[in-house]
């Protein structure tokens, strides 16, 4: 594997260091899978996450889960197999749900 290939692709505006999204984190996966040329069926079996919901996290219906900390796990593991970063795909869930991010200094 070459050095791009291992390097995350973010979704922040270029030279931006706020970790600062340019679109929902549902949409940004999206859109990530398909520059991946990636179906969510590949995800699914990828990841072992149910395609149920894959999908709704696109779509951004984080209502659908069992649980927090499985809305969390199955997003690492989305961002993980389109190649975005992690960390920013939890914190922008976090965003989405309402509850206050941490800064960098904590």
């Amino acid at each position: 594997m070459n050095a791009a290939m291992e390097q995350p692709i973010l979704p922040f505006a270029r030279g931006d260091w706020r970790v600062e999204p340019r679109g929902s984190v549902g949409s940004a996966l999206a859109e990530a899978r398909r520059r991946r040329a990636l179906s969510i069926e590949d995800i699914a079996a990828e990841t072992r996450v149910p395609i149920r919901y894959l999908a709704a996290i696109e779509a951004e219906r984080f209502d659908v889960f069992p649980g927090l900390i499985y809305l969390k796990g199955f997003v690492k593991a989305f961002a993980r197999a389109v190649g975005l970063c992690e960390r920013w795909a939890l914190d922008a869930v976090t965003a989405a749900l309402g509850a206050p991010r941490r800064r960098a200094t904590d």
